[in-house]
């Protein structure tokens, strides 16, 4: 009974061994082969020297054409793969143009993220005045009305100041100042719109006082500059500060002797006991703005000149660029020997076969012609010998 028992006790054994075996086998093939298939992944992701360039070249034509999210994806692929590339810096760059390029408010807000972490990696790169110009470009296309939140004008008010100072002798520095000149208008025609409300409407004139002071301190280009000096005159003198008022006064008439406001500022210094003083110029009255004008600044229209291109990208250039990419000689050169095998190959398929014979070299026909004369020349000499013979 024992004997029998522990033979049976082995061939169950021995059953389920069989059965366990080709479950075990199935298991070893998916392994191998999902190791197999991760290997293939990092084959095609590895880096390849000249990859990174046609990485580069080919998100580029996607950007120009508008597919900008298909462009962020290599351009990324360079940046992960490829981090000696000397298309890195470039690569990151143009992501960030990327996002300016496509607009609107997330959108640009990526774009100054990218444009930042440009100019924190790279501060000496050629470019980076004209990265930081135009993260000034994209904080102006979010300003608004002049008598709304006027937080992105500030931001990009002191971004411009900051690109002047790091970049005293770039190319850029001429449109950097035209820029802040047109946002600084627009901010003291916030600050003045609300010292009007104080003055007019509240006859809270320190208030005002605040306001007027900063345009004068900080907006010197302000086209509503006389009248701002005026209407901190005025403030000054309803709260007992005649002295200080006067100098004012005679700032404007000074400075500004056409202007609509110079008449009432004589007319507060002949109160006040002061001497006029002596015209500086004679210049025009600062330009307003007309009604229709007005209307539309309010409306948000504040007439600022902002590039929609990129520091690599642009749309509009797309068909130049890509007319210089086929003309460049660089390129050709630099192509690989496969390319020049292609095209010698391409010749001599279109090449007639006279045209064939007739490009043999000189030396290979007089070669070819030389060695039948010489065959005559032998069989003579040796019919000769047997007839002596």
């Amino acid at each position: 009974m024992i004997q029998r028992s522990s033979l049976t006790l082995s061939d169950r054994g021995r059953l389920a061994l069989r059965h366990l075996l080709p479950l075990l086998l199935l298991g070893a093939g998916l392994l191998l082969t999902a190791c197999g298939g991760k290997n293939k992944v990092a084959n095609e992701n590895s880096n390849v020297p000249g990859r990174d360039k046609e990485l580069y070249e080919q998100a580029s034509q996607k950007a120009r054409k508008g597919r900008f999210d298909e462009a962020r994806l290599l351009y990324n692929v360079v940046i992960t793969t490829y981090a000696d590339s000397e298309y890195l810096p470039l690569a990151k760059l143009a992501i960030a143009d990327s996002f300016y390029l496509e607009g609107g408010t997330s959108n640009l807000e990526q774009a100054i993220g990218g444009y930042k972490d440009f100019a924190q990696y790279f501060p000496t790169h050629p470019k980076v005045c004209d990265v930081k110009h135009k993260i000034a470009h994209a904080l102006m296309r979010q300003m608004g009305a002049y008598n709304r939140d006027a937080s992105k004008a500030k931001q990009a008010e002191f971004q411009l100041k900051t690109a002047l100072q790091s970049c005293q002798t770039a190319q850029a520095r001429p449109s950097i100042e035209r820029d802040l000149k047109d946002v600084q208008q627009v901010l003291g025609l916030h600050e003045l719109d609300v010292a009007r409300f104080y003055i007019n409407t509240r006859q809270a004139y320190k208030a005002g006082e605040s306001r007027l002071r900063d345009i004068i301190t900080q907006y010197p280009f302000f086209s509503y500059y006389d009248e701002s000096l005026y209407l901190l005159g005025v403030s000054l003198i309803e709260q007992e500060q005649p002295e200080e008022a006067a100098e004012y006064f005679t700032k404007l008439v000074r400075d500004f002797p056409n202007s609509e406001f110079s008449k009432p500022g004589r007319d507060y210094l002949e109160k006040l006991g002061k001497a006029l003083p002596t015209p500086a110029n004679n210049d025009p009255a600062p330009v307003r703005p007309s009604f229709v004008g007005k209307f539309s600044l309010i409306l948000g229209n504040n007439g600022l000149d902002i590039s929609k291109d990129g520091v690599l990208l642009s749309r509009s250039g797309e068909e130049k660029d890509d007319k210089d990419a086929k003309a460049r000689p660089s390129d050709v050169n630099s192509s690989t020997g496969t390319r020049a095998v292609r095209a010698s190959t391409k010749v001599n398929l279109e090449t007639p076969p006279l045209a064939a014979e007739e490009a043999t070299p000189p030396a290979a026909k007089s070669a070819d012609q030389s060695e039948k004369p010489d065959e005559k020349g032998r069989k003579k000499e040796n019919a000769k010998k047997k007839g002596d013979q």
